[in-house]
């Protein structure tokens, strides 16, 4: 293992420069640029997510299903809008038919690069670490700000999971997600200086539950070179702290992530190396990443370190505007436990607008 300590590190130094292109913000949640009245959005997507492992720190499965999310947006001002619509989320064996169904109710203000939600609402795009942030449902319940210029962004959300309830001796707990960035280009290479935090907190006065709170974050440097196959790299370091005295087997964790991405014409190829020690973003990031497996809320596994390298094989189709095929393919090896996984997902993603809306003059 210290072998391969070493070598992540010698890659932090070499590929510290290179840090994963990726666009300049995330796409927007708003019809900002939209003057109708009234405007219906249908935005849904089908999806299979086969992940075949069987490892100590996460067990796969299979889960495939849909989201759906239809509204209507109703104009109140130039700047601002009201969103009423549902949002139906299903995962095939899980529910009854009609489970999983929520009303969703959200008011925005945007103007310029800057904007704000409140309320119910989907939560599309991002551009969060895969470790920091887990998409566990398409919604949010909160809110959602962004302010932004030329040449930097500053974009994050709250969402409210629980609220405090004495009588059932329930704690409040929500996620903040906070995801920032200053970028600029020449001709021939685009630069990236992001920053993200991933914030959980579990408390409440008067229960018998332990409050304490996780934070979580990353930052580093991007290189992205243009061309007929761009080439895009990265390099990461993470870190997370235990707030407030909680039964885990330690306080504090570190971690590095090393990602080579060559996007073709035809298909798309990535490569990540990730070393982790005594890493934790539990409640927020993906499980695959930690040094720790939690089980009824107690610790039933504890690996140090996590030395893994990925392999990820992918391809988006847009076959007509509005509508996007994804596919994966994303094989793994664990060189602490000399295991060998992948896993491999399909989505079909589509936006469907009705109405005929014009441009702010």
């Amino acid at each position: 293992m210290h072998l391969f300590h070493y070598l992540g590190l010698l890659l932090f130094f070499c590929f510290f420069p290179l840090l994963a292109c990726s666009d300049d913000s995330p796409p927007s949640m708003l019809p900002s640029s939209l003057s109708a009245k009234l405007l219906c959005k249908i935005r849904g997507e089908s999806f299979i997510d086969n992940t075949e492992y069987f490892n100590k720190i996460l067990e796969g499965e299979t889960i495939f299903g849909f989201h759906f999310l239809p509204s209507l947006t109703l104009l109140i001002a130039k700047d601002m809008g009201l969103n009423l619509g549902l949002i139906w989320e299903k995962h095939f064996g899980h529910r009854k038919p009609w489970d999983g169904i929520k009303p969703a109710l959200s008011i925005y203000y945007s103007a310029q690069k800057s904007s704000f939600i409140i309320g119910i609402f989907s939560l599309q795009d991002h551009a969060l670490l895969e470790p920091l942030y887990l998409s566990r449902k398409p919604f949010i319940e909160g809110l959602y700000f962004k302010l932004a210029n030329d040449k930097s962004y500053l974009s994050g959300w709250l969402n409210w999971l629980t609220l405090l309830s004495k009588k059932e001796n329930q704690p409040e707990t929500f996620t903040f997600h906070l995801d920032g960035a200053y970028y600029d280009s020449n001709n021939r290479i685009k630069y990236t200086i992001p920053f993200q935090l991933a914030i959980y907190h579990l408390g409440g006065q008067g229960i018998s539950v332990k409050d304490y709170s996780l934070w979580s974050g990353a930052s580093g440097l991007s290189l992205c070179f243009p061309g007929s196959f761009p080439i895009h790299g990265s390099s990461y370091l993470l870190f997370n702290s235990y707030v407030k005295e909680i039964e885990r087997p330690f306080k504090k964790g570190w971690a590095q992530l090393h990602i080579l991405d060559w996007q073709m014409a035809f298909l798309g190829v990535s490569l990540s190396y990730w070393y982790g020690h005594n890493f934790s973003s539990e409640n927020i990031g993906h499980p695959l990443y930690q040094s720790i497996r939690i089980a009824d809320h107690k610790v039933v596994h504890y690996e140090a370190i996590r030395s893994l390298l990925f392999l990820s094989i992918y391809k988006n189709w847009m076959p007509r505007p509005g509508i996007t095929i994804q596919a994966v393919y994303r094989p793994y090896y664990d060189f602490k436990n000399r295991l060998l996984e992948y896993s491999f997902a399909c989505k079909l993603v589509y936006t469907v607008t009705i109405g005929c809306p014009k441009r702010f003059q």
